[in-house]
């Protein structure tokens, strides 16, 4: 049995699945998808407020268009007030009064138009604020992005380097060994474990005398007594 062989395998297969659980990690963050989410509810909320500004301006329109409409009105009674149709005092006093009327009409709507100008301020500034923050996670979603494809990228090519490393190992280990490391692989992902101090480095158990010389002396069939797996005594 060709423990070197075997055991260069195992490190290859180590390193393979490492590759492979964080390709998987990659593939499946939610980094990204929280940060394009986030940025999609920013839009939403960024259109939101550009109808909220564009019915603001529209009331505005309205509001001043009610200001023209008395400012016409408070002309026409003011003439009324000033000719010869108003010859006495009863009716003097009943344009005085649509004067007055039409005065606390129009603070009414000047009040209106500015609260409706504070609003539209407080608008802007939050679409001013949407949009820098809107920026800063499209830049952010970008730079992961971007950081996310590298990574896998690079990952995909080790992947690529070690699967005909590994396909040439497995050619070189002769099949009665290779299906015993696969049987033990089942249970153990280090099948194989180096004797190191006297101790299977696998389950950290000690090896028996007689096995530990028997390795020593060179036997490859050794199998640690505690968990099972294949002893490999290394000599440097």
């Amino acid at each position: 049995m060709n423990l070197p062989l075997l055991y260069k395998l195992q490190d290859l297969h180590k390193e393979m699945d490492v590759i492979g659980k964080r390709l998987k990690e990659l593939h499946e963050t939610k980094d990204l998808k929280k940060l394009k989410d986030e940025y999609q509810r920013l839009r939403e909320e960024y259109t939101k407020c550009e109808e909220k500004l564009k019915k603001n301006a529209y009331q505005q329109e309205i509001r001043s268009n009610e200001i023209k409409n008395l400012d016409y009105n408070k002309k026409a009674c003011e003439e009324i007030k000033f000719s010869r149709e108003t010859d006495t005092v009863k009716k003097l006093e009943s344009i005085e009064k649509q004067l007055e009327k039409v005065e606390e009409k129009k603070q009414e709507v000047e009040n209106d138009i500015m609260a409706l100008i504070n609003e539209a301020d407080n608008i802007n500034k939050e679409l001013a604020e949407t949009k820098k923050r809107m920026a800063f996670i499209k830049k952010k979603y970008l730079s992961s992005k971007e950081g996310t494809e590298k990574a896998i990228e690079k990952l995909e090519a080790q992947k690529s380097e070690l699967d005909p490393q590994i396909d040439d190992l497995i050619k070189q280990v002769d099949k009665e060994s290779f299906e015993m490391y696969n049987r033990l692989l089942k249970a153990h992902s280090d099948p194989v474990s180096r004797v190191e101090n006297r101790k299977c480095s696998g389950c950290k158990m000690e090896v028996p005398g007689m096995d530990y010389e028997a390795l020593k002396s060179g036997s490859s069939d050794m199998r640690c007594q505690s968990c099972g797996r294949l002893l490999y005594f290394f000599k440097p």
